[in-house]
């Protein structure tokens, strides 16, 4: 069972290793107009000063857009860095303007920056989002680069508490975590601007919800992976499971890191969305997986029937999964889950038009009533 609690450490240095190596270079100056976000949490409230004299707050989630670089940052009259270009993820954390490795969360700079940040934050709960307090950094009296040795004298004139050692690093690793988490998926654009924001309250339901999600688009993965070795004709299989199901799976992952879900606090008792193939946790998913195995081990049309019901028992657990979400006000979860619905539309229509291929003339329809589609149901996206 996936704790991410306990392999925060390991995994960022994992995460972080495969992007910056499936990616080539780590910056990006290409580009006309330069955006990106501020992030240990999002910082909304810090001065940046870009090279183009552009001068303005960074907004809800972190966001500033330079036309230049380089690109400063300022908490009132400290400095915390300068950048000359920017991340291939776009996201600034305190590792980049103190000029480390992202995994280097023990740097003693960083972690005073990360301190300094969660600390000015308005309501004090950084995992919302870091709002800076804009009436306490004005009491600062200091102009200067951002120095470790004066973080005490930053807050005392500031007069708001200090964020513990411990949790500073915790709350870094964990936002660190997750930006790697959602950038090596390789997702739509849309989809990861929905991801990068600051957390939702979520209800238990939609925790669950999202748990019992990233099992059943693991079960999708693993019957398509093993229908194609039976039925190697078939490469609808094949395709669906290398180029979209990894990535469904992948988005419900980076929210399960984002959120730092653990089986802990679900009823469900399992968050993994990596595992053995087959085999899962969820009685539920088990008995569906067996089930649809029996059937779709066949014959070659029985494997595309089976495609076809995996399909819509995705999309029904979808449909009701995004009004929870929506309930919740959770953005980001809805944008996700609808990204996991579209590709769900694709694939049935996949599925449909490999068994008219082969002969069904009434493609997924012959399975039965339930699982008969229509266009106007089921819209086909791009």
């Amino acid at each position: 069972m996936l704790n991410i609690k306990n392999t925060k450490s390991m995994l960022l240095v994992a995460l972080l290793s495969t992007f910056l190596l499936g990616c080539g270079e780590s910056t990006t100056t290409s580009s006309t107009s330069f955006n990106g976000q501020l992030a240990d949490s999002y910082v909304k409230g810090a001065s940046y000063s870009c090279f183009d004299a552009k001068i303005a707050l960074t907004g809800s989630n972190g966001e500033f857009q330079c036309e230049k670089l380089p690109v400063e940052f300022f908490l009132h009259g400290i400095k915390l860095g300068e950048m000359k270009s920017l991340p291939l993820d776009k996201h600034i954390f305190p590792q980049d303007l103190v000029g480390v490795e992202r995994s280097e969360i023990n740097n003693t700079k960083v972690i005073a920056m990360a301190q300094l940040l969660q600390s000015l934050d308005s309501d004090a709960n950084a995992s919302n989002g870091i709002d800076i307090n804009l009436s306490s950094i004005e009491k600062i009296t200091y102009t200067e680069d951002f120095n470790l040795n004066n973080l005490d004298n930053y807050l005392g004139d500031a007069e708001v508490v200090k964020v513990e050692t411990i949790e500073a690093i915790s709350h870094l690793e964990q936002t660190t975590l997750t930006v790697a988490s959602i950038n090596s998926a390789e997702l739509p654009d849309t989809v990861v601007a929905s991801l990068s924001t600051a957390l939702n309250v979520l209800s238990d339901t939609v925790k669950n919800n999202l748990a019992y999600m990233g099992n059943e688009e693991r079960l999708a993965y693993d019957i398509y992976n093993k229908l194609f070795t039976l039925f190697p004709a078939q490469k609808q299989f094949y395709n669906i499971a290398s180029k979209s199901e990894i990535k469904h799976i992948a988005t419900v992952k980076a929210l399960v890191t984002k959120y730092d879900i653990n089986a802990t606090e679900l009823s469900i008792t399992d968050v993994n969305v990596v595992g053995i193939a087959g085999v899962y946790n969820i009685q539920k998913i088990q008995d569906l997986y067996n089930v649809l195995l029996s059937k779709g081990e066949q014959t070659n049309i029985d494997a595309l029937q089976v495609a076809c019901m995996v399909e819509v028992t995705d999309i029904d657990d979808l449909d009701k999964y995004l009004v929870d979400a929506e309930e919740s006000n959770a953005s980001d979860i809805v944008s996700a889950f609808e990204f996991l619905r579209d590709g769900s539309y694709n694939h049935y229509w996949a599925f449909d038009r490999g068994l008219k291929n082969i002969g069904v003339i009434d493609g997924c329809c012959s399975v039965g009533e339930e699982w008969c589609k229509t266009e106007l149901e089921y819209p086909k996206k791009n």
